[in-house]
């Protein structure tokens, strides 16, 4: 489920009003089929922080995805499901796009989007839009919708104290994401653990059997989400004047937060909330809300 434009739609289905469904805890099943708010998908990163390369020398692995039903509905993927699993992705790809930062100060940075030091073209060469490179992918990650989420391979040196988590995510994929939506945004944090069988050699993320970190959740750990726009942009010929906005999720704490000197996984994604087929039209026309939208969490 890694792409870079505008693909064919999935069959939508309707949902009953309440409360978001699923998504935390594998149920074996998929909540939710639909389109109708769009798709989040998160970018990756294209800086190679401190010593890391990929989960494993000389080899890929720095991106995972896990999902909670075989077949799924989009095809049949490797192994069984409700299991984390190793997708190529490029050797470029420095996992899932993260930014810890402290007191306002960055402290850990594998994209380089909010100080515009990303790799040449790493999100597009504008002067040749139709030039396919690795930051163009993102990685699909709704996990009541679909039920599928991305994680990213990232290592911190020493001992590193954040209060504010952002991840990065496409304005445009499969269908563009409407930002109206009250959308429930989740972050969170995995072990990295050595792969057994055939992903010996390779850090996996631990499984908690459900779509939950074991180190950090938005869960269990007080704090607002909030969406900015980055500034940035991805230049692709299939997007209007060839720029696709780059939106930036930013999960503040309400008190900082320290990570031991390691490996781990990070991951973010978006819940929908369905609305009967009536209410489906009540948040169009808010456009306030498409550059700053804020959620408190715990």
């Amino acid at each position: 489920m890694r792409y870079i434009g505008l693909l064919a739609g999935i069959g939508l289905v309707l949902a009953l009003p309440g409360a978001v469904q699923g998504g935390s805890v594998f149920n074996g099943t998929v909540d939710n089929e639909t389109e109708a708010y769009g798709n989040y998908a998160v970018l990756t990163g294209g800086l190679f922080t401190n010593s890391q390369t990929t989960t494993s020398p000389g080899k890929r692995g720095v991106m995972m995805y896990i999902h909670d039903q075989d077949p799924h509905p989009l095809g049949s993927y490797p192994a069984a499901f409700q299991q984390w699993k190793r997708d190529g992705w490029f050797d470029a790809t420095a996992g899932v796009a993260l930014t810890l930062n402290y007191g306002g100060s960055i402290v850990f940075d594998n994209n380089g989007i909010d100080t515009a030091t990303y790799p040449a073209n790493f999100y597009g060469n504008p002067s040749n839009p139709a030039d396919v490179t690795p930051g163009l992918y993102c990685g699909f990650s709704m996990s009541n919708n679909l039920d599928w989420t991305y994680a990213g391979y990232f290592r911190l040196e020493d001992e590193t104290t954040f209060d504010q988590i952002s991840g990065y995510f496409a304005q445009t994929y499969y269908v563009p994401i409407d930002l109206t939506h009250p959308f429930e945004f989740n972050m969170n944090i995995y072990s990295a653990v050595d792969g057994t069988g055939t992903d010996a050699g390779y850090k996996m993320p631990v499984n908690t059997g459900a779509f939950r970190g074991d180190v950090f959740s938005d869960d269990l750990v007080a704090g607002t989400f909030n969406i900015t726009n980055s500034g940035e942009v991805r230049h692709y010929a299939g997007f209007d004047n060839n720029d696709d906005i780059i939106y930036r999720l930013t999960y503040t704490l309400d008190s900082p937060i320290a990570l031991p000197a390691g490996a781990y996984f990070f991951s973010h994604d978006a819940q929908v909330i369905p609305e009967p087929v009536t209410m489906a039209g009540l948040f169009l026309g808010i456009g306030c809300l498409a550059r700053y939208v804020r959620r408190r969490k715990v």
